[in-house]
């Protein structure tokens, strides 16, 4: 099945003007995510623009593109003089639209590029550029994709993006790996320091014209954040997602948000997972995050040769965080349930907090094995839809005065 008409991208067209006019509330309202999709590092001029174009049933249309990423959106005007297709400064264009009053904005493009944006006794005016400098965006439909609920898919991003590698020569980690199967979802990032997988059994309906449903892909980091905002925090509906050979393309309602993907193979993430750790912590997820947020305090302080780390000590049913710096140090100490024997381990404080902060459950499940071997966070009840499973690995300790 193709996408729908409204999202192949409007034939090129050459425009005297245009002429426009919009509540405010209703172009804040589609303008404002689709800033998360503007170039400002760019020598292409009109990718720092947001492409405005009037269309032929009586809306407009709004598209953002980075070269990388892009946001395509719809509103309804109360009225359209004259119809047009035209670039503005996105930032200016926002911050414009931002500070003006509460009531109908008027948009008019004259035929020497000049746009003057009107609303009651305030204007402003800026320069416009041909619609047609605008780069031409990627195919926007695919055979290929899936449905599934926009809140689920969010929920997941939120539990694996703080692993996604910022630069690595192993390209396919710095994105997250999405795996879709009839039977659910399943996210994996990993930055080689940590790993983070979460998994969850849910409805996945198919909508490509073959009705399979088995895909694995694997989304940039950098574009994860702008998805998730697009998702929406709490909004449960459908969102539509196709797959085409090089880009991710989430429909929600008459908005598109797209994004290239990464083009490699991932990591056999089943192989470097621990399996024999013995040592068998439960405690308290909020105390052993705060823990965490004081003794990082201290760890994180700039000294010679570097920063410092966090030291997790077990003695009998107890855990000790602590940490030292030339200016200071910190001890904390938590009621746990210990199995297994004794051990002290040093850890990049962040990455714990990374890793717990995303976590759920009153309580967690840390298990370890030695001083130089990753440790695991799971939750202490299994959940026959949900699962999350972090992998943190630990600093070489040296002695602290």
């Amino acid at each position: 099945m193709r996408e729908s008409p409204s999202l192949s991208i409007f034939p090129n067209r050459k425009e005297k003007d245009m002429k426009f006019t919009v509540l405010k509330s209703d172009l804040m309202a589609k303008l404002t995510p689709a800033m998360g999709t503007v170039s400002n590092k760019n020598t292409i001029t009109s990718i720092e623009g947001v492409l405005i174009e009037t269309m032929e049933d009586g809306k407009v249309r709004l598209s953002t593109y980075d070269m990388n990423k892009g946001n395509r959106t719809l509103f309804t005007p109360t009225s359209i003089e004259r119809e047009g297709k035209f670039i503005l400064n996105a930032q200016r264009f926002y911050q414009t639209v931002r500070v003006l009053p509460e009531d109908e904005i008027t948009i008019d493009v004259n035929d020497k590029l000049n746009c003057t944006i009107s609303c009651g006794r305030a204007s402003f005016s800026m320069f416009a550029m041909h619609g047609e400098d605008f780069p031409n965006l990627p195919e926007l439909s695919s055979d290929r994709g899936f449905e599934m609920s926009s809140e689920t898919l969010r929920r997941m991003i939120g539990k694996v993006s703080h692993s996604v590698a910022e630069i690595d020569n192993r390209p396919m980690l710095c994105g997250a790996f999405f795996k879709i199967s009839p039977s659910g979802i399943e996210v994996v990032s990993c930055d080689s320091y940590t790993l983070s997988r979460c998994s969850m059994k849910c409805e996945v309906r198919s909508i490509a014209t073959d009705g399979g449903l088995n895909y694995s892909f694997i989304i940039p980091g950098h574009a994860l954040g702008e998805l998730s905002k697009y998702l929406a925090d709490g909004d449960d509906q459908s969102v539509r997602f196709y797959l085409s050979r090089k880009h991710a393309i989430v429909k929600k309602e008459d908005a598109v948000f797209f994004t290239r993907t990464i083009d490699s193979e991932y990591i056999d993430y089943e192989r470097i997972i621990p399996k024999g750790n013995d040592i068998i912590l439960t405690v308290n997820r909020e105390r052993f995050l705060d823990g965490l947020e004081r003794a990082n305090i201290i760890a994180e302080e700039k000294i010679k040769g570097g920063k410092s780390y966090v030291k997790l000590t077990t003695e009998d049913q107890s855990l000790i965080l602590t940490s030292s710096s030339v200016n200071g140090n910190v001890l904390d100490e938590m009621d746990c349930v210990h199995e297994g024997g004794e051990i002290e381990i040093g850890f990049n404080g962040r990455y714990l907090i990374n890793s717990a902060s995303v976590a759920e459950g009153e309580n967690i499940r840390i298990t370890m094995k030695g001083p130089t071997q990753a440790i695991t966070i799971e939750p202490t009840e299994e959940d026959e839809l949900f699962s999350y499973f972090y992998m943190i690995l630990p600093v070489r300790m040296n002695e602290q005065k």
